[in-house]
C-alpha cells in the first residue's frame, strides 16, 4: 500500500468491525447482501429525507416571495435573490467542512470507485444532503440524483468500511449505493441497476451485481411505501405509442442527431462557464453571489414574462388554483417536462384521446392547434437557451446538484421544440410533439452521460410505458454516437480529466482497475543530478542493471527528468566526450508522469502513448512534484499475467 500518508488524503478510512467475529458464522458475500440491504433502505429513507429537506427550504424562501409578488414588487426582488443567498451558504458550508459536496457529485464517486478503492468519507452524506437541499429549495437550477448517488455511495462505503470488508467489496456496496439513489429518486429500480454499473463501475461483472440489485430493490420498495411517488410513475398520463410506423422513424433519428450536439454544447458550456467564473471572480463568495444573482434574475424574468404555458391542461389548472406555479426555471422544473411529454397536436388524424375521461390520465393531455403550437415554440425556446445557463452559473457559483434533471430538461424542450417543427410542416410524417419530448429526454442523456442503457431505462421507468421504447432506443444511440465522436468525454468523465485524473476503465480488463501504481511502482531507485557527468551515469546504469531508466534531480532534489537507455545508447555514438557531457544534456525533461492513485490499466494508455519503458510515479504538493518511484512496463505486464492466471 502507499507509503505516504499525503498521496491519498480521501482514504482513511473510518473506525472498523473486526470481522472475524462474523466470518465464522456469516461468509464474507453474506455480509455484503445484508449490508446492500441496509443501505436500500437507508438510501430510500434518505431520499425522502432530502425531498423533505427541498421542500421545507423552498416553503421558507421562494414560496413566501411568491406569495408576495401578487401584491408587491418586492417579492420579484426577493425572488431574484434568493439563489444568491442560497449559493453563498452552499458554497461557504461545503468548502469548510466537504469540498467533494459541491458540483454535481457522480464525478467525485466514480472517482472514489476507480481510484481510492470506493472509500468515500462518512460525512459527505450529511453534507450533500444539507447543501444539496439549500441549493435546490432556494431556486438552483439543478437536479437531485447527483447528490443522493452521492450521499447513496457514502452510505455503501462507510457501511463497508465499518465491517472491514476487502476494497473489491467496498466498490461494489458504493455502487449499491448509487444504485438504491437512483431508484429511490426516480422511482426506477433498472436505471439505478444499469446506472450503477454502467456508469460507477464501468463493468457488469456478475459478482457485483447481486448488491447492487438488492440495494436498488429495497430503495425502490421504500419510495412506494414512504416517497412522493407512491406506486405511480414520476410523470402520469403518456399515451404516446409508437406502432412500427416507417414514415415516423427518419424524424426521430434526425432527433436523436440533434439532441447529441445540443448534449455536447450541454457539456462545453458548462464548464467554460466554470472557466470563465474561476477566471473572472477568483473569491469564491464574489463568484456565488454574481452567479447567484445571473440565476435568480434571468429565472425571474421568465416567470414575470411566463409564469406558466400558453395552454394548460384542465388538471394542471385546477393544480395552479390550488398552488400558484413556481418559477420554471428554478429547482429540477419538472413542471416544464410534464407539460411538454402532454403535448398532442390537435389536427392528427389518429384516434383521439377520451377527453371527457374522469381519469387524470385524460386530463393531464393538452390538444393543440396551429395557433397553439405556435404559441407553445415560442415559450419553448428560451427555456431550451435559458436552462443551460442558469444550471451552469449554479454549480460555476459553488452550488451542488445533479446535471440529470437539467439533461431530462433541456431533452424535453428541445424534443417537443423539434416535435412541433415536424407538426407545422409534415404533420402526417410524424407523431405528436409530447413523444418528441419523451425521446429527447432519453436522447440529450444519453448524450451527456454516454450511458445509452441507463438513459432509456429510466425514461422508460419515469413514464412507466414501453409503447415508445423503440424510438427512445435509436435516438439515445444516434445521440451517443454523435456525441462521442465529437468529444469521447462524458460530462462526468470531463470533470476528472479537466483536473488530471482521467479515468479509464474496459470491459475485458476491467480487473486491472483495481490494481493501483502504488502496488507495482519501484520505490527504491537510484538518481542522477543534473551536473553527472556520462561517466557517473554510466556507472549508476550498470550498477542497477535491473532498471530501463534513471530519473534525473536538480540541485535542490526536486524531479527534473528522465534518462532513457536509447537516450544512453545515442550518445555513446556519438565522439563526445563523456566527461564534458551531463545528464541535463540528454534528460528528456518533462516525460509524462503518474500518480500512485492511477489504476494500471490507466498506466498501459499512458505507455502506449509515448515509447517509453518506464514512468515517473510523483505526487503534486504545493512546491514542485515529489518522485516517490517508478513503474516498469515490464513489471505492470507482469502483473497483468498474473492477474489473469489467478482469475482463470
Amino acid at each position: 500500500m502507499s507509503s505516504s500518508s499525503h498521496s491519498d488524503p480521501p482514504t482513511q478510512k473510518v473506525s472498523r468491525w473486526d470481522l472475524s467475529r462474523f466470518t465464522r458464522l456469516v461468509p464474507e458475500q453474506g455480509v455484503v447482501i445484508l449490508l446492500a440491504m441496509i443501505v436500500g433502505v437507508l438510501a430510500g429513507y434518505g431520499s425522502i429525507l432530502f425531498t423533505l429537506l427541498i421542500e421545507g427550504v423552498n416553503h421558507l424562501t421562494i414560496q413566501v416571495f411568491l406569495a408576495l409578488t401578487q401584491t408587491s414588487v418586492w417579492g420579484y426582488i426577493g425572488l431574484a435573490a434568493t439563489p444568491a443567498i442560497g449559493l453563498v451558504l452552499v458554497s461557504w458550508f461545503t468548502r469548510r467542512y466537504a469540498p467533494e459536496a459541491q458540483g454535481h457529485g457522480v464525478p467525485e464517486v466514480i472517482k472514489a470507485v476507480a481510484r481510492n478503492d470506493g472509500i468515500i468519507r462518512p460525512q459527505v452524506s450529511i453534507i450533500k444532503i444539507l447543501a444539496s437541499g439549500i441549493c435546490i429549495g432556494m431556486g438552483g437550477s439543478v437536479g437531485r440524483e447527483g447528490p443522493i448517488v452521492q450521499i447513496g455511495s457514502s452510505l455503501g462505503s462507510t457501511a463497508a468500511q465499518w465491517f472491514n470488508l476487502p476494497s473489491r467489496h467496498i466498490r461494489v456496496l458504493a455502487a449499491a449505493g448509487a444504485a438504491a439513489g437512483i431508484s429511490a429518486t426516480f422511482s426506477a429500480p433498472l436505471a439505478g441497476v444499469v446506472f450503477a454499473s454502467e456508469i460507477i463501475l464501468g463493468s457488469f461483472a456478475v459478482e457485483s451485481l447481486t448488491a447492487i440489485v438488492i440495494a436498488a430493490v429495497l430503495a425502490d420498495v421504500v419510495q412506494q411505501n414512504q416517497g412522493e411517488h407512491g406506486f405511480d410513475p414520476a410523470f402520469l398520463g403518456i399515451e404516446h405509442r409508437f406502432d412500427g410506423a416507417w414514415h415516423e422513424l427518419p424524424s426521430y433519428l434526425i432527433l436523436g442527431f440533434i439532441c447529441g450536439l445540443v448534449a455536447v454544447g450541454f457539456t462545453k458550456f458548462l464548464y467554460w462557464t466554470e472557466d470563465q467564473a474561476e477566471w473572472r471572480l477568483p473569491n469564491p463568495m464574489t463568484r456565488a453571489i454574481v452567479c447567484g444573482l445571473l440565476v435568480g434574475i434571468l429565472g425571474t424574468a421568465m416567470f414575470a414574462l411566463r409564469p406558466v404555458p400558453p395552454i394548460v391542461s384542465p388538471a394542471v389548472a385546477q393544480r395552479h388554483a390550488e398552488h400558484p406555479p413556481q418559477p420554471m426555471l428554478f429547482g429540477v422544473g419538472y413542471e416544464a417536462v410534464s407539460h411538454s411529454l402532454h403535448l398532442e397536436n390537435a389536427r392528427s388524424q389518429d384516434e383521439p384521446l377520451a377527453e371527457s375521461s374522469p381519469t387524470a390520465k385524460a386530463s393531464e393531455m393538452v390538444r393543440l392547434t396551429t395557433q397553439g403550437m405556435l404559441a407553445h415554440l415560442w415559450w419553448l425556446i428560451p427555456l431550451i437557451v435559458l436552462k443551460p445557463i442558469l444550471t451552469s452559473a449554479t454549480l460555476a457559483g459553488g452550488g451542488s446538484g445533479g446535471i440529470f434533471a437539467p439533461s431530462l430538461f433541456i431533452g424535453a424542450t428541445v424534443g417537443a421544440a423539434v416535435g412541433l417543427i415536424f407538426n407545422l410542416l409534415v404533420p402526417g410524417l410524424c407523431d405528436h410533439p409530447g413523444a418528441f419530448a419523451l425521446v429527447g429526454m432519453g436522447a440529450v442523456v444519453a448524450g451527456t452521460t454516454h450511458g445509452v442503457l441507463s438513459a432509456i431505462l429510466i425514461v422508460y421507468e419515469l413514464t412507466d410505458d414501453y409503447r415508445i421504447i423503440l424510438p427512445i432506443m435509436a435516438a439515445a444511440g444516434i445521440s451517443s454516437l454523435v456525441a462521442r465522436w465529437i468529444d469521447p468525454e462524458s460530462i462526468y468523465e470531463k470533470k476528472l480529466s479537466r483536473r488530471g485524473e482521467s479515468i479509464t476503465r474496459g470491459h475485458d480488463l476491467h480487473h486491472m482497475e483495481n490494481i493501483k501504481v502504488r502496488d507495482v511502482m519501484i520505490r527504491q531507485f537510484p538518481t542522477v543530478r543534473q551536473g553527472d557527468n556520462l561517466v557517473r551515469i554510466i556507472e549508476i546504469a550498470r550498477a542497477n542493471p535491473q532498471l530501463e531508466s534513471l530519473p534525473v534531480m536538480d540541485p535542490d532534489g526536486n524531479f527534473q527528468g528522465i534518462i532513457r537507455p536509447e537516450d544512453l545508447h545515442r550518445i555513446l555514438d556519438t565522439d563526445a566526450n563523456p566527461y564534458l557531457v551531463n545528464a541535463d544534456d540528454i534528460a528528456l525533461v518533462t516525460p509524462m508522469e503518474v500518480s500512485p492513485d492511477q489504476n494500471l490499466l490507466e498506466v498501459l494508455r499512458d505507455f502506449g502513448s509515448r515509447d517509453i519503458d518506464t514512468l515517473p510515479v510523483v505526487v503534486k504538493l504545493v512546491g514542485a512534484p515529489k518522485l516517490i518511484g517508478l513503474v516498469a512496463r515490464a513489471d505492470v505486464m507482469r502483473r497483468y499475467r498474473q492477474e489473469l492466471l489467478n482469475r482463470h
